[in-house]
């Protein structure tokens, strides 16, 4: 393997990237993007201003001015997310919710969040993050980052709760995201009926999980041999017992995950009261616990695909893991709204560019193997084009001082 080679092919998919999308920049804002991106990639450890310049070739001033500008990254890396996937894919949009550690009291959207890590509420920043998953992939490529007003800004300025920004965020992005599917993936906390009813309302086919002691009930089984009566025919039959299922009216199958792992589960469509709508719901049984309950809107979606869609999911939470320990995505030098905002979506685009290096070219190397040989390879060509300058004392300054930068 040419170490060399590794930053060059970084930067050519990377410029290829932004060539086969349409978003509009000027050709030096261009360049200095995806020497951000490339630099971003590379940089061990934090990622802030002063390291950003430090492996940049850039001022911090520059680096902080330029995160001040708009880019459509929703734009580019959905052009990521097609070009991975293909159109014969079963794609699906996954939204989560992700706390972002973060200090001080002057910074935008600082408030208490929850934490799925430590499994409490945290003072610190939160960003609902986007992904595109594929079921037959079984991956997921990061589409963007909006980051979430606190409680007292959403009850003060907005009168709107958590809930109503979440679903205000994804009608906004609506258009974007039914370009690519139109299934919705999300966790137990997104399954109420007003976030589900207006989802669907915006288009969407919702694939969710309900908890362990939802009201669910039987769709009524019409008697053609039971003498008529007057009045408005029963809907609905009696409420599902998940101890004691009615196997004449669930229909049982196998599934086999991606491990090979083979689990007996029961599905049929029912009416979840708390939706206010038919859904169809698969029931996993787990040894020695409450059974897991996927539901999809669309009554006619597979069941397989039904709980494949919601375990792939995790993926996006893998994905918001690598640009935490990888790209930067929690050590950000700002506290401005626009530059917090450019920061989150460039380590998420970052890691994409990172990801389709090594599924196009380097098939054999995780994500932390190929950010440490971007390193090396950033090193070595350092090294190799200080090494033909003229012997001159303030070029020879010059040069040991860039070389203790790299080494600190």
């Amino acid at each position: 393997m040419n170490v060399l080679a590794i930053l060059k092919d970084f930067t050519f998919r990377c410029k290829s990237v932004f060539e086969n999308t349409t978003t509009k920049m000027s050709k030096r804002f261009l360049n200095w993007l995806i020497l951000t991106i490339r630099t971003v990639a590379l940089i061990p450890g934090k990622v802030n201003f002063t390291r950003l310049s430090r492996y940049g070739g850039r001022t911090a001033k520059t680096f902080a001015s330029n995160f001040k500008t708009s880019v459509d990254w929703m734009k580019v890396n959905i052009g990521m997310a097609q070009d991975c996937f293909g159109p014969a894919d079963d794609m699906a949009v996954a939204i989560d919710p992700s706390f972002i550690s973060k200090a001080g009291r002057l910074t935008y959207g600082i408030g208490r969040f929850w934490s799925g890590v430590a499994q409490r509420v945290k003072r610190g920043l939160e960003i609902m993050a986007i992904g595109a998953i594929s079921l037959s992939k079984h991956t997921c490529v990061m589409l963007g980052a909006v980051q979430s007003p606190n409680f007292k800004t959403l009850e003060s300025e907005k009168q709107m709760s958590m809930l109503d920004w979440y679903v205000a965020l994804v009608r906004s992005k609506a258009t974007e995201l039914l370009s690519l599917t139109d299934i919705l993936v999300a966790d137990t906390f997104f399954s109420k009926y007003e976030f589900v009813n207006e989802v669907i309302g915006m288009g969407f086919r919702f694939v969710g999980r309900l908890r362990a002691n939802s009201y669910l009930r039987y769709l009524a089984i019409p008697d053609s041999s039971a003498p008529r009566r007057r009045g408005r025919k029963k809907k609905y039959g009696e409420k599902v017992d998940f101890s004691n299922l009615d196997m004449s009216v669930l229909t049982s199958f196998i599934y086999e995950d991606s491990k090979g792992n083979k689990t007996r589960c029961h599905t049929a469509v029912v009416h979840s009261r708390a939706l206010k709508r038919d859904i169809r719901i698969v029931v996993c049984p787990v040894e020695n616990a409450e059974p897991l309950l996927y539901f999809s809107t669309d009554t006619d979606m597979r069941s397989e695909k039904i709980i494949g869609f919601y375990r792939t999911r995790f993926q996006i939470e893998f994905g918001i893991r690598d640009a935490k320990q990888f790209t930067g995505l929690q050590s950000q030098q700002t506290r401005d709204r626009e530059r917090l905002d450019f920061a989150f979506n460039l380590s998420f685009t970052a890691l994409n560019v990172c990801k389709e290096v090594i599924r196009k070219d380097y098939p054999d190397l995780s994500v932390a193997q190929f950010k440490r040989l971007m390193f090396e390879s950033y090193l070595a060509s350092t090294i190799i084009s200080t090494c033909g300058k003229s012997p001159h004392l303030k070029i020879i300054q010059k040069i040991n001082h860039r070389l203790a930068q790299l080494a600190a």
